[in-house]
């Protein structure tokens, strides 16, 4: 059995209920936190949608609220109000964080998305502005994979992945420069992108293999 990105099982057989089912309590057990961040992220989504998004305004960061709201440096990476927000975030979760996560380790993957997020809250509060939303991490997990394996062509058209995070990079400075979609969080996405750069410096020893069978026993 081999695995696709992002993480679904392929088997050449058609009766293998029970096997697809272990592969995918693997997955989970592979990935607890990319599956508890996107459970609690979107959990926090839909309550805001269901009741009324100032229900959650205290978890969201507001430079003119610290030290009081100090905890929502960190709160705020999991509150989105908007439906392609939260949907490219998540996406992004489950397509490159899984594996982020099998790469390093559940330990040093939430030390790298929590001190992507702490990252972007802090150029929030130097700015003096407010934001919201898991983009700093995702910056900061989509720059750690795609430097991590800067050659595999995992891209459409078989583009190299570095292509990406180049790509993104010089497109947020742009923005910041010439003040392009100012509603956006480019400081933050920079600020992630910079942590996963740096920790991937430390972690990048401890990689583990990614594509083995979950099925299989050690």
């Amino acid at each position: 059995m081999t695995f696709d990105r992002p993480g679904i099982a392929r088997s050449g057989s058609d009766d293998s209920g029970g096997i697809r089912e272990m592969v995918e309590i693997a997955e989970v057990r592979k990935n607890p936190l990319s599956v508890l961040f996107l459970v609690v992220s979107v959990g926090i989504f839909f309550f805001a949608r269901l009741t009324n998004p100032e229900n959650i305004r205290f978890l969201a960061f507001d430079s003119a609220e610290w030290p009081y709201r100090w905890y929502a440096i960190v709160t705020y990476g999991f509150v989105h109000v908007e439906w392609n927000h939260i949907i490219v975030n998540m996406l992004l979760l489950a397509w490159v964080g899984t594996w982020v996560e099998r790469l390093i380790g559940s330990a040093r993957y939430v030390l790298l998305v929590f001190s992507a997020i702490v990252a972007g809250g802090l150029t929030l509060l130097v700015r003096q502005t407010a934001g919201i939303g898991f983009s700093a991490a995702v910056a900061a997990i989509l720059f750690y994979y795609h430097f991590a394996f800067p050659w595999k062509r995992e891209l459409p058209l078989g583009v190299p992945n570095i292509v990406l995070p180049v790509a993104l990079l010089t497109i947020s400075t742009a923005a910041i420069v010439f003040g392009w979609l100012p509603t956006v969080g480019h400081f933050p996405h920079i600020a992630g992108a910079l942590v996963g750069l740096v920790l991937l410096a430390f972690f990048r020893r401890y990689h583990r293999p990614i594509d083995d069978d979950p099925t299989k026993s050690s």
